[in-house]
């Protein structure tokens, strides 16, 4: 088992490497401001029988969990997800059946996700490989994942430490799980936001504890796209004192100027917009070949975006829309959300930004959206909450760049299997419209539970008179063109005479 716990402080906040306490089972130092990031690396031997059977039956397996609060971070934390649960996996046979993977899941809460008709199909380049599956859940906190993941690793003398540990993920903004057949290693990431923190870490005693006090630095010869850092490492139970260090990598996700918020348009209804507000109009930077603005959208069943009106370009032009990029299958446009099957959708929109506009220049985004009809409830109303999208410049340079290199590199998100390998992100942060959260909450109207008995009934009345009044029509008409051709045919009789 390897560990790596990194402190990443903005720029004035470095702290004194004298003042670090270094012993053979704990690394401690002053409190600063930074963010906190740790990540565990395990073998397969090294995890639960049980779990490592179900890695087993997977080609690669994703986990990425997002806070809905909002949280300031640092680069190269930048990259983003929609608050809630993500889920996606590649089985290695066609014929894998899900229910396996969904048990280990409740972990995480009640979750349905045991069927395959709740997942949704992710692109997939080779026809013949099983396809990769995706499942979303609106889960707001990892309180109970901790509760039930110490019961499972956390035991012997270690075992307080252990659950002290886990119950800290309860202020994590992030969660990533991942396992790859390839390198067959789970790697657990979690990160904390930009605060005032002390400096503690235990050494595991299972592993290789590495901690790392760091923050963004230029070294020399560092190009223009790269991130320099700079600061200290030491390995607990290795190093007597801190190593300094400094080095440049390449990153897939940076930090974009600007900010955006997310908000209903009122009066909502059943076809109600959601309109993005961004400070920001132009590119990032002027060095990057291509650049585009997009929204990646995790939208639960409640509610979905219809791919035919978004399909005329007037009609995107006139909502400051560009294109639709993508929109995940199966969408039914007519059915109850009491029996879709899929968990939601995803939807990608190429945003179009004010046409030479300056770095401070305000702009938004409509995006139209449909509400499907829902159970009815004792009050006739129904509130759903719909998670924030990512919003984030594309820029393409067109070259190979080696993102996998960096430390702290994140994939699987999502969107960036929508975009070239060598695609850079640079991401606009979000910023709560009220209440510190980054979910956009809409009251949906349904039928009151009293008033459904009558609405059946109701509806085979109107059926029925419908029905009756056609028939007399017809009857009517009938007896009329009857009358008229007997006498028709009398006068006709009476020439004949």
């Amino acid at each position: 088992m390897r560990e790596r716990i990194t402190y990443f402080h903005p720029p004035g906040a470095a702290i004194d490497p004298k003042q670090l306490e270094i012993r053979d089972t704990i690394v401690k130092g002053p409190a600063t401001e930074a963010v906190r990031e740790h990540k565990i690396t395990l073998t397969l031997p090294e995890l639960p029988s049980e779990l490592a059977s179900l890695l087993r039956d997977l080609q690669d397996l994703h986990l990425r969990w997002a806070t809905s609060a909002s949280y300031e971070t640092l680069e190269p934390f930048s990259s983003r997800v929609s608050p809630g649960l993500h889920v996606s996996y590649t089985p290695l046979k066609k014929d894998y059946d899900p229910e396996k993977l969904c048990t280990a899941l409740q972990a995480f809460g009640r979750l349905d996700c045991s069927s395959e008709e709740v997942y949704i199909s992710l692109p997939n380049e080779e026809e013949k490989a099983p396809s990769t599956s995706f499942f979303y859940n609106e889960l707001e906190k990892l309180d109970g994942f901790a509760k039930r993941l110490s019961t499972v690793v956390c035991s012997g003398p270690t075992a307080g430490e252990c659950r002290k540990q886990l119950q800290d993920l309860k202020d994590a903004v992030s969660l990533d799980i991942s396992y790859d057949s390839t390198s067959d290693s789970v790697k657990l990431q979690a990160l904390w936001p930009l605060q005032q923190r002390e400096i503690s870490v235990p050494a595991s005693p299972k592993g290789r504890t590495e901690v790392g006090i760091l923050g963004i630095d230029a070294p020399p010869n560092m190009e223009a796209h790269q991130i320099g850092a700079s600061g200290v490492l030491t390995v607990i139970g290795e190093n007597k004192e801190p190593s300094p260090v400094i080095f440049a990598f390449e990153a897939r996700h940076r930090a974009a100027p600007g900010s955006f918020t997310s908000k209903f348009q009122q009066p909502t209804g059943l076809h109600p917009t959601l309109q993005l507000s961004l400070s920001g109009a132009s590119p990032p930077t002027d060095g990057e070949a291509e650049c585009a603005p997009y929204a990646y959208f995790t939208f639960p069943k409640v509610i979905f975006a219809d791919r035919y009106q978004l399909a005329g370009d007037l009609f995107l032009a006139s909502k400051n829309l560009t294109a639709t990029k993508y929109v995940s299958e199966p969408v039914d446009l007519e059915a109850p959300a009491y029996t879709t099957k899929p968990w939601g959708s995803n939807v990608l929109l190429e945003l179009a930004p004010p046409k030479d506009g300056a770095a401070e220049t305000a702009w938004t985004v409509e995006v139209p959206l449909h509400l499907r009809y829902l159970k009815p409830t004792p009050t006739g109303k129904e509130e759903a909450g719909i998670p924030y999208p990512v919003v984030f410049w594309a820029c393409d340079s067109g070259e190979e760049v080696p993102y996998s290199v960096s430390p702290f590199d994140r994939v699987s998100l999502g969107y960036d299997g929508l975009f070239s390998p060598s695609t850079k992100f640079w991401h606009v942060s979000p910023e709560s419209e009220a209440g510190g959260r980054l979910i956009n909450n809409i009251k949906v109207p349904v039928v009151t539970e009293g008033a459904s008995q009558w609405v059946g009934v109701g509806t085979a009345a109107v059926v029925a008179v419908g029905f009756l009044w056609v028939l007399l029509k017809l009857v009517g008409g009938y007896a009329k063109s009857g009358h008229s051709t007997v006498t028709e045919k009398a006068e006709d009789d009476k020439k004949k005479q």
